[in-house]
């Protein structure tokens, strides 16, 4: 069991921002310059038709399989590394722990999250630990002021 029992509601933590997307087609050196005009560590690789699911490619992604294989990011389209299909949630009001179980399962430290059937924003990991740590910081303050003040 686990010994924090607090509460943190992910929509609270959700990156709300534009989602940055690129197609398919795109090279891995358009995604390089996409994410680092934008100050992001991944983006959002389109679905040709409705019924094909969304991919993800992030910084590890041309790290791993395009720069230390020593390949040229202009000649590696971003459809041959993303990662997909992407682990979505449908519900921004749920629980961290929903969030955190989700990566857990699928093994993967971003989430996108959707609301009503559009991209809302994104969940990473490091999102979900300093909400905890926030959590954690305020809950240790609410104590510390209690044992002050004599409360029980």
């Amino acid at each position: 069991m686990l010994g924090w029992y607090g509460t943190v509601d992910i929509r609270g933590i959700i990156k709300r921002m534009d989602i940055e997307m690129i197609d398919g087609s795109c090279s891995a050196g358009d995604a390089i310059a996409k994410m680092t005009d934008r100050n992001v560590g991944s983006v959002i690789v389109k679905r040709v038709t409705p019924n094909e699911p969304y991919g993800i490619i992030t910084r590890q992604d041309i790290l791993f399989k395009v720069i230390a294989e020593g390949l040229d990011p202009n000649d590696v389209k971003v459809t041959d590394i993303m990662s997909s299909p992407v682990v979505i949630l449908n519900n921004v009001d749920l629980d961290v722990r929903y969030a955190a179980k989700a990566m857990a399962n699928a093994k993967v430290t971003n989430l996108v999250i959707f609301d009503g059937g559009d991209v809302y924003g994104f969940l990473s990991s490091t999102d979900i630990i300093n909400a905890i740590r926030r959590d954690l910081t305020i809950k240790s303050l609410q104590t510390k002021t209690e044992d002050v003040s004599g409360g029980c």
